[in-house]
């Protein structure tokens, strides 16, 4: 009756979980097999422009007054110059209501400059690719649905799309002209199995989630009664029980 129990216990518990056994297994799999930086298009990522600035510099304070006269509420947290394109700029990092934001100014005037086009933003995306591939359409997201691919990522950005193998998507910042993520074939299966693998089919990021937790329960339980059959249905280890009676 016990060997009964403890098979009848194990294999329904096989059923219930099984499935998602299986999912931990094959993402598992995936993951040691995929290295993250080919995952996030790193191997195709072009190498950094130096600055290359041979004329004077202007201060950023013009910039900076000008941002504070236009938004008063404004703290600023930092100024950072670097390339942008054929020129520099500085990038003005502040917080507007609790919200993280930047703004360029162009580093030879110090004075600020509008937000990053679209014509910029593909000139952007096609520098920092080294494939080389044509690029098959740019889009403007305002947006992002929780479980996106661009998700927690600063908004508005241009997708760029390009015609390759990869389905490569770079992502571009309309405020800081800078390449805020890459996305292609490789990272949507990536992310596909992530998810499963965490059972978290809303956001994809969240490993704490009281599905996990009770799945992980009944994959313990799953184990300990697999052990618990094997023992109760072992003859030897049946025979050298303490607890069995001596004839």
């Amino acid at each position: 009756m016990r060997a009964r129990t403890f098979r009848k216990i194990h294999r329904w518990l096989g059923v219930v979980i099984g499935i998602q056994f299986l999912m931990w297994t094959s993402g598992g799999l995936y993951f040691s097999r995929n290295p993250i930086e080919k995952v996030h298009g790193e191997t195709e990522k072009a190498p950094p422009k130096p600055l290359g600035v041979t004329s004077p510099l202007a201060s950023p304070d013009r910039g900076i007054l000008a941002l504070l006269a236009d938004r008063p509420q404004a703290e600023v947290r930092s100024v950072t110059l670097r390339p942008h394109l054929e020129s520099a700029v500085y990038e003005i990092a502040y917080v507007d209501r609790g919200q993280p934001r930047w703004v360029l100014a162009d580093a030879a005037t110090g004075g600020l400059r509008g937000a990053v086009g679209e014509d910029e933003a593909r000139e952007i995306a096609i520098r920092s690719y080294l494939p080389g591939s044509p690029v098959r359409d740019v889009s403007l997201v305002t947006e992002a649905a929780p479980g996106s691919e661009y998700r927690e990522r600063p908004l508005p950005a241009y997708r760029v799309s390009f015609d390759d193998a990869l389905g490569t998507r770079i992502y571009v910042s309309a405020e800081r002209g800078l390449v805020t993520a890459r996305r292609n074939d490789r990272w949507r299966l990536f992310d596909l199995l992530w998810m499963f693998h965490i059972m978290d089919y809303e956001h994809r990021d969240d490993f704490n989630t009281p599905l996990l937790q009770v799945v992980s329960g009944l994959g313990l339980a799953t184990i300990l009664s697999g052990f618990a059959l094997f023992a109760v249905t072992s003859p030897r280890l049946w025979r050298r029980a303490p607890f069995r009676k001596r004839t």
